[in-house]
């Protein structure tokens, strides 16, 4: 009969010894290590940790170094804010790295879109209304 982790989960293994809070930051690293993370090239919930630090994602095969349990450590977002900041000049570029930004080259043209759209409206607009001349009164 096998031991009851309820508690303690995966960490149950080294039974009392250690200490609590040591357990508890290694089932807190475990637990990080293997859930699902976005890839940031395809945006799907396909990476996976191949070894210490390599990240690999299942769908597009992007392969990149991160974190030791997590893609993408604090220090890391800090330095990329970092750099943004200096390249653009502007001291107001630190933004949230929780929201996911995809690739420009990823995006659509969204600028051809709209432009599309709006002729598109204005051509219906100009061919089914009649031509209507405001009433003169005299």
């Amino acid at each position: 009969m096998g031991r009851k982790t309820k508690k303690v989960g995966s960490t149950g293994r080294f039974g009392s010894r250690y200490g609590a809070k040591l357990r508890r930051r290694v089932l807190d690293i475990e637990r990080k290590r293997s859930e699902p993370q976005r890839c940031p090239s395809c945006a799907t919930r396909a990476l996976a940790r191949e070894a210490v630090g390599l990240w690999k994602c299942k769908k597009c095969g992007l392969s990149f170094a991160g974190g030791a349990y997590v893609p993408f450590t604090d220090a890391g977002k800090a330095a990329k804010r970092a750099i943004a900041q200096r390249v653009s000049g502007d001291f107001l570029a630190l933004r949230d790295d929780e929201e996911i930004v995809e690739p420009e080259e990823f995006l659509p043209n969204i600028e051809l879109e709209e432009e599309a759209e709006v002729a598109a409206v204005s051509m219906e607009t100009d061919e089914s209304a009649p031509s209507e001349q405001p009433e003169s009164t005299e």
